[in-house]
């Protein structure tokens, strides 16, 4: 049996993978080309027993009593796209606490890669990191010490495409599992819809649908997809730019899962289609 290949479904399906494509490159790298991000690894009090009056604890710093100490790290890390130059700072990258906290001491205790030139000062009422070159997925480990009440610390900083810093406190799970699986679910519809319809033929697609809405459906559901697929990786953890290779086994994973439920949907749609419309063709006696 021949087969007759219509040019323009074969364009327009090109167009909108294209267009699918597009909006995963865009969802990878421009949308987040400068990020950084900061998250508490650990927070720590240095004398469990202040409080106690059986025990006579005392701690000192450079001859300077603690009262009530901490020990925290936390963790910088690049997580879009690009570089950020040291040019691209304003002003330094700077931690700052609640009232009646004092930073007693800070450092990098660690650098991915090594070696990365970072200079880090400390004041009682701020610590501060200098402008430093940093390329996607560079991480830096800064240890605090505070003295005073518990340390509840805030970021401030002026970096050119960063519109602000928050901190987030990886020991605490702020992340709703009912929004993950929300993202998932609405992910894979978009993209099993946008399936479908590029495994439709054009014949099919102009008896059940105008064409120009189907087309831009597709977008729709492309663009739809990408973002929820975002979403979902982001809730789960994994931040980082395109050379992150989780989010391509994601993408590929969603993708795949995508197509072979689209083309068992449509198989199915089809068939039943075809077998319709062999009855409405029979003759009646």
């Amino acid at each position: 049996m021949k087969r007759n290949f219509d040019l323009k479904y074969l364009l327009g399906t090109a167009v909108a993978i294209a267009s699918l494509i597009l909006s995963v490159y865009l969802w990878q790298s421009d949308l987040k080309a400068h990020a950084l991000s900061v998250r508490l690894l650990s927070s720590s009090p240095l004398q469990p027993f202040a409080s106690s009056k059986i025990y006579d604890v005392k701690m000192t710093v450079n001859g300077v009593e603690l009262i009530n100490p901490y020990f925290s790290t936390y963790e910088i890390v690049n997580s879009g796209s690009k570089p950020i130059l040291s040019t691209d700072f304003e002003s330094p990258i700077t931690f700052v606490g609640n009232s009646d906290l004092a930073f007693v001491s800070a450092r990098i205790d660690l650098t991915e890669p090594k070696d990365i030139p970072v200079k880090v000062t400390s004041e009682p009422s701020k610590v501060s990191i200098a402008p430093f070159l940093s390329n996607p997925n560079d991480k830096i480990y800064v240890s605090i010490i505070t003295s005073g009440v518990e340390p509840v610390v805030s970021i401030k900083a002026r970096i050119a495409g960063i519109r602000e810093i928050e901190i987030v406190d990886s020991s605490v799970v702020s992340t709703n599992p009912v929004h993950i699986g929300l993202d998932l679910i609405f992910s894979l519809s978009c993209l099993t819809t946008y399936f479908i319809h590029a495994l439709m033929g054009p014949r099919r697609i102009k008896g059940s649908f105008n064409l120009g809405v189907t087309l831009s459906s597709m977008l729709g559901c492309a663009l739809a997809g990408s973002m929820s697929l975002r979403s979902f990786t982001d809730g789960l953890g994994i931040t980082g730019g395109m050379d992150r290779y989780e989010k391509w086994m994601l993408a590929g994973l969603f993708l795949a899962l995508s197509f072979a439920a689209a083309f068992t949907i449509k198989k199915y749609f089809m068939k039943n289609a075809d077998g319709q419309a062999g009855q409405a063709c029979e003759p009646t006696e």
